[in-house]
């Protein structure tokens, strides 16, 4: 088990979380994995999808019936270099995303400006 301190409003709360060990040789613990995936069509055997007793058990749809809009959330986006090397060509969304990380990078820079002495 892992021992986490976390403060509790003025005092600290000790905590423990356990990890769940494979089976296997005695003296060497390894933690079960799991492909998150591949699931099975129907019911999910998962206790953290079913929300209340009274509901039915959430079902895995074909890839056909989610939006298109999911499966783009795993695509890598381009980097700030890739942006700034065609910045003449961007779409509007890549100009949006060039913006955004041009101003994380400013609000980075000061702030490391700021903790100098």
């Amino acid at each position: 088990f892992a021992q986490l301190w976390r403060p509790h409003g003025h005092m600290l709360r000790r905590l423990r979380t356990f990890t769940r060990l494979a089976k296997g040789k005695k003296g060497k613990k390894k933690v079960a994995s799991v492909d998150l995936t591949q699931l099975p069509e129907g019911p999910l055997k998962m206790d953290c999808f079913q929300l209340k007793a009274d509901q039915a058990p959430v079902k895995a749809l074909p890839d056909e019936e989610y939006p298109e809009w999911l499966w783009k959330l795993a695509d890598s986006r381009p980097t700030m270099t890739e942006l700034e090397e065609n910045y003449d060509r961007l779409t509007m969304e890549e100009l949006t995303l060039y913006f955004r990380k041009k101003k994380r990078e400013l609000m980075r820079k000061n702030n490391a400006d700021s903790l100098r002495f």
